[in-house]
């Protein structure tokens, strides 16, 4: 597993980060760990057809989740 990120001063430039922290309430952790559960059951049921998709949520100062296929991400 590799976690990329964008800092929020500098929002050009993507970096591979070793860290990451979550300050959440209990309803937006399951929220995002529902949103993985269901992007790798997808993945598991697409294969390469299957891409990318986008976490949305309610929260004002959520950031921006995005989890991809690794089998069709050029490194």
């Amino acid at each position: 597993m590799k976690i990329y990120g964008f800092s929020q001063k500098s929002g050009s430039e993507l970096k591979l980060l070793s860290e990451v922290n979550l300050v959440a309430e209990p309803a937006a952790l399951r929220d995002l760990a529902s949103f993985l559960y269901r992007c790798a059951d997808e993945m598991e049921d697409q294969n390469e057809d299957w891409e990318q998709d986008h976490f949305d949520s309610n929260e004002v100062v959520c950031p921006h989740f995005v989890v991809f296929n690794p089998d069709i991400v050029d490194e």
